[in-house]
């Protein structure tokens, strides 16, 4: 009896892990013009995040806390609370890096690789860009009733961080719940957005990156 139970849960799981279908290229064509379709409707959006990062050479995982906020095409804001305080704003091609010990403003027009990781910040917040997107392969999934696109580094300055990326997006298309990023070192990073809100009145202030 305790066999057939244990073989039961087995199963379940197996299923549970067979249901992630890889969409074929027609089907991975409708569901990424709808999400593009989506991502330009997107004028500002703000919401709440959690971060969970797991270290190779650490066996306790990292958690923390924030806020963010993003305005169209190219303003964002993401801002760490707890368990400290830290803030990345991009306005453009400006970039402020900003602690409580100290600021550091960067233009991203002088440094190659740090345009194209702004670049993918602001792409996986919206989802967008996902049907011609240079700088990695994307593959599209379903998972239930929920769908996730799995982004694979074309280019070799990014092949040196990222092994993969996945973005989650909510069962109606109408916005990212997750992000997934799996670096070359073996560590993960998960961000869950969550209490979002869309379309809002975001302060200007909030993206000042002088």
């Amino acid at each position: 009896m305790k066999k057939a139970i244990v073989l039961s849960i087995v199963a379940l799981a197996v299923m549970g892990i067979n249901a992630q279908t890889r969409l074929n290229a027609d089907q991975q064509k409708q569901i990424i013009e709808k999400i593009d379709k989506t991502a330009a409707k997107m004028k500002a959006m703000q919401c709440d995040f959690s971060q969970e990062k797991s270290m190779k050479l650490l066996s306790k995982k990292m958690i923390s806390a924030g806020v963010m906020y993003f305005k169209h095409p190219d303003k964002l804001r993401w801002q760490y609370t707890t368990p400290y305080d830290y803030t990345f704003i991009m306005n453009g091609d400006k970039v402020q890096l900003k602690s409580t010990k100290s600021t550091q403003n960067i233009n991203v027009q002088n440094n190659k690789m740090f345009k194209q990781i702004t670049n993918i910040i602001l792409n996986t917040v919206t989802g967008g860009n996902l049907k011609s997107n240079a700088d990695f392969t994307v593959e599209l999934y379903q998972d239930g009733k929920s769908y996730f696109a799995r982004l694979y580094p074309k280019k070799k300055e990014l092949k040196q961080i990222y092994k993969q990326i996945e973005i989650h997006f909510n069962p109606e298309l109408t916005m990212v719940s997750s992000v997934k990023m799996e670096e070359k070192t073996g560590d993960v990073t998960t961000v869950t957005l969550k209490n979002v809100k869309t379309n809002i009145a975001i302060d200007e202030t909030k993206f000042d990156a002088r």
